[in-house]
């Protein structure tokens, strides 16, 4: 029995041995087709993720275009800038909390921030701190080995050589916001890139922008940076970014300047256009900023101080800043009154300083009248009296239909975010806006530009030059050229006339003669300010009502508070007898026109004489960044 047990047992463990040679064997085969799937069948793919897990492909960032001014001048360039910037997916808290007493911040903003960045993507490096000290740049280079997933990256900064001068022109760059980077047009922009958010860096953000390049680097299992060695069948390609391209505008820096400094402590535009083209050869506006407070770095405090200056230093008054035009509005009655003959020009209207209609007294600037005086006199002269009637015969939609032919009442198309298109009304508007029939009391206002009337000094600048080139109405336009476009790529920006406004040869002569006897003839309104003896101009000016008279009817101009004071305009256009340039200047609050606005345009228009002493501005010159 006992011989039957063990015999038993013997067979029972060769059994199990058997059976044990087989599964060792079974696995050994398993384990060998493993080896050979990964090794020989699937070798290449996990050559290729091994070797991304040691390799980081890093953005290298490319610089905007710059801008220039028409002759090549810069405006806007690049600096050299450092970056501190993490993977979310390599930082552990040791290096949020070296970070944090680097940088003098707080662990838990950096932990937020690096938080917010891994939302978009684990491995797209989240920018930390812009703009890096060299003291921080070394600090943070001497514990470079105890940091993970850390990277300086170099990031060119947006800088503007002439500060303030032509910031509203120029615009701005920032930083996308996450709302921003959502939307599908933005798909190509990542979390702490930077745009352009107004004027020219908005308007021409994708030639600007340029198309960033790539490297890459090779990193330990914390994502630090270590030396790069040489992996048999792997190539990694560098890519070289590509600078955006260079814009240059058809503005001129020494026009733009002198524009600045002659609105200097005045809140108010001035505008200079080519009569030839539409051209802008300024466009200058005060209060002004600092674009760099919008780059990199983004100094949140002085941002605030901007929004809520009262002077409201980021409007572009240029083209957002609507106004009662005041008396140069009187042009367009005549145009309209000798086309339509509800005048005739020698026929003389009596001007006794007041002027009743419906019982109502409405009064002209000169208290004791003009006496009996024609429509070329009553434009040199400026006298509310008779555009008062003139106004009344013709109505308030036959006035604007003209304001409209000449350029008022809608938007110019320069391209401008924003830009308004000012208010010319009609019986229409007034019933469908306000509910309310028109009243012909209300046109007596409108005539001299009071009322509801509002337009934008780039406006005003177009119309001075639809009357100087007799009727040909260009699209004012900022752009000269941009490096490597096509033209007709940049067909939409280009120079091009909207319209010929076909008046009788006979019209225009009379208008244009009394707006040249404003300046020269000793009665005109601007013949002491806007007078020169370097070159013949011809103007209009205008002063706008800010509140009614009558609250400070008897008070001398200086006692009045300036915020209640009347705006002043001046119209203008040179050489009178060959126009090359229309300006237009508003200062808001400035009182009277002649004294306060045309000053600012005579002067322009001799430096720009000085300047351009030929007859033709300048040609294209070749795009070069100095």
């Amino acid at each position: 029995m006992q011989r039957y047990l063990e015999e038993f047992e013997r067979e029972q463990v060769v059994k199990r041995l058997r059976l044990f040679r087989w599964v060792v064997l079974g696995v050994g085969i398993l384990i060998m087709f493993r080896f050979w799937q990964l090794q020989i069948f699937q070798g290449a793919k996990w050559r290729i993720l091994a070797t991304e897990n040691q390799f980081r492909k890093v953005r290298v960032l490319a610089g905007r275009g710059f801008i220039l001014d028409r002759k090549g001048r810069v405006m806007a360039k690049n600096r050299p800038g450092f970056n501190l910037a993490v993977i979310p997916a390599d930082v552990n808290q040791k290096t949020i909390d070296l970070l944090a007493g680097t940088l003098n911040a707080r662990a838990q903003d950096l932990a937020e921030r690096i938080k917010s960045g891994r939302r978009w993507s684990p491995f797209v490096p989240v920018t930390i701190k812009e703009n890096l000290s060299w003291e921080e740049t070394s600090q943070l280079e001497e514990h470079f080995r105890d940091l993970s997933g850390v990277d300086i990256e170099y990031r060119p900064i947006r800088e503007y050589p002439q500060s303030e001068v032509a910031c509203h022109v120029l615009g701005y760059i920032g930083e996308m916001s996450p709302l921003e980077l959502e939307q599908p047009e933005f798909a190509s922009y990542q979390m702490g890139d930077y745009m352009g958010k107004a004027g020219v860096e908005k308007l021409f953000e994708k030639w600007l922008r340029g198309k960033d390049g790539y490297k890459f680097k090779m990193v330990d299992a914390q994502g630090r940076e270590r030396p790069p060695s040489i992996i048999p069948g792997v190539i990694f390609k560098a890519k070289e970014p590509a600078a955006g391209k260079d814009v240059r505008l058809t503005i001129d820096l020494d026009l733009q300047e002198l524009a600045g400094s002659l609105l200097k402590d005045k809140a108010g535009s001035i505008v200079m256009l080519s009569v030839k083209d539409g051209k802008v050869l300024t466009m200058a506006n005060s209060p002004t900023f600092n674009p760099q407070v919008f780059g990199n770095p983004f100094h949140p405090e002085e941002w605030r101080k901007l929004e809520t200056d009262p002077s409201h230093p980021l409007y572009n008054r240029a083209v957002q800043g609507m106004y009662p035009p005041g008396s140069t509005f009187k042009v367009i009655d005549a145009l309209a009154g000798l086309q339509e003959k509800v005048v005739d020009p020698d026929q003389k209207l009596r001007c006794k300083g007041v002027y009743y209609f419906g019982g109502i007294p409405f009064k002209c600037w000169r208290k004791g009248g003009h006496g009996a005086i024609a429509l070329a006199n009553a434009i040199i002269q400026s006298c509310d009296i008779y555009f008062y009637q003139l106004g009344h015969r013709l109505g308030v939609d036959r006035i604007a239909q003209y304001a409209n032919l000449l350029g008022l009442g809608m938007k110019t198309g320069i391209g401008f975010p924003n830009e308004s298109g000012g208010l010319i009304p009609t019986s229409a508007w007034r019933e469908k806006v306000r509910g309310e029939k028109w009243h012909p009391g209300d046109t007596i206002s409108v005539a001299i530009g009071q009322g509801f009337v509002l337009v934008t000094p780039l406006q005003a600048a177009v119309l001075a030059m639809v009357i100087a080139n007799e009727g040909e109405l260009f699209k004012p336009v900022i752009l000269e050229e941009i490096q490597g476009v096509p033209a007709q790529e940049l067909n939409k920006y280009a120079a091009k006339m909207i319209q010929k406004v076909n008046f009788s040869p006979d019209t225009w002569k009379l208008v244009k003669t009394a707006m040249s006897e404003v300046v020269s003839n000793p009665s005109g309104t601007a013949y002491w300010g806007a007078r020169s003896d370097k070159v013949k101009i011809a103007g209009k000016t205008g002063t706008a009502q800010v509140v009614k008279a009558k609250r400070f009817e008897g008070m001398s101009e200086k006692d009045i508070p300036v915020k209640f004071r009347d705006h002043a305009w001046f119209i203008a256009y040179a050489p009178a007898d060959n126009p090359r340039v229309a300006v237009s200047v508003l200062v808001e609050h400035g009182g009277h026109g002649a004294s306060a606005a045309a000053p600012l345009a005579r002067t322009m228009i001799e430096k720009y004489m000085e300047l351009y002493a030929s007859d033709q501005l300048p040609k294209s010159e070749k795009l070069s960044k100095p």
